[in-house]
């Protein structure tokens, strides 16, 4: 019996799941409240170390370092919530000391869940002998949004990692006054149409988002920020499916709004049985995990950190 901790770390709260030869059935989980690294973390090493867990894996808000090799792997690096900033997660859990010998892997909060729902399809794919994906791509719609891809049956890192929830967007028409509310880039797409930017253009509170109509305008403006991130990620990266979560994805209107706008964006460029009326319901779609995408992705990571270890 192999004894799994699953560590998904946000910027309001951080998750900590204990599983058995699975990577989403959960026999225990915790949620620890954000407050400053070294009383959270702290907080998620003691739930570990009562646990005796063969593997760790750790799916955290970025930006990251997650290149192994590199002096700052392990840390969360340039993110703008006060006080994280450099901050070494993996010493702080006791990756260093408390678990040496463990198997530990790192990396984002939507790598992590992309690389988990690749992995099952890839597996679905050959049980079924349907043709086998090489690529995916996970996008989370919530305080911030985040992109993870799997490209050549891999989660992509580079210079640094995936960050496109913050590609620059053409403003909808009739939306040209809003400036958006990203610090760093105004108008991207998390300054555009996460769940801080839809309150601020209501001037509601994040709350009451939920309260408004599937009807409402805002519905639209958000679809039509989401599907230009899809299109983007259509002709940069050529995922073979795009999955979304997040809190805001909560509003299951947004997918057929999303799908509909992608479509017409895209205008025919890209020819696939996918990106037709029939095909987008497969291509643009929920993942399987619903809301607990992020920790059943940082238990992937943890099944995987074992695998390999295993394999050596």
């Amino acid at each position: 019996m192999v004894r799994y901790a699953a560590v998904e770390g946000g910027g309001t709260t951080w998750q900590c799941g204990l599983l058995e030869n699975s990577i989403d059935q959960f026999l225990e989980r915790v949620v620890i409240p954000t407050t400053t690294p070294e009383e959270t973390l702290g907080k998620v090493k003691e739930w570990l170390l009562a646990k005796n867990v063969d593997a760790i894996g750790v799916a955290s808000f970025g930006p990251i370092d997650a290149k192994k090799g590199s002096p700052t792997y392990g840390f969360i690096t340039s993110t703008p919530k006060p006080g994280w900033r450099n901050t070494n997660v993996l010493q702080l859990i006791g990756a260093y000391d408390d678990f040496r010998g463990i198997p530990i892997l790192f990396d984002t909060d939507v790598n992590a869940p992309a690389l988990a729902e690749f992995t099952v399809q890839e597996e679905e794919s050959k049980a079924t002998g349907a043709p086998v994906p090489a690529s995916s791509a996970y996008i989370t719609i919530g305080t911030g949004i985040g992109v993870g891809l799997v490209i050549n049956h891999g989660s992509v890192k580079g210079l640094l990692h995936p960050e496109a929830g913050h590609v620059l967007v053409q403003p909808r028409p009739g939306d040209e006054s809003f400036p958006g509310t990203c610090p760093f880039h105004g108008r991207c797409v998390e300054g555009m149409c996460s769940n801080g930017a839809m309150s601020t253009r209501l001037g509601i509170t994040h709350s009451q988002l939920p309260e408004l109509p599937d009807d409402h305008e805002i519905w639209d403006i958000c679809a039509y920020y989401i599907a230009q991130l899809c299109m983007n990620l259509v002709l940069i990266a050529s995922p073979e499916t795009i999955r979304i979560g997040g809190g805001v994805m909560k509003r299951t209107v947004l997918y057929e709004k999303t799908r509909k706008i992608t479509l017409q964006l895209l205008n025919g460029y890209i020819v696939s049985p996918l990106l037709t009326e029939e095909g987008i319901d497969h291509f643009i779609g929920p993942s399987r995990w619903g809301d607990h995408a992020g920790i059943v992705g940082a238990a992937f990571l943890a099944k995987l950190a074992h695998d390999q270890q295993t394999a050596k």
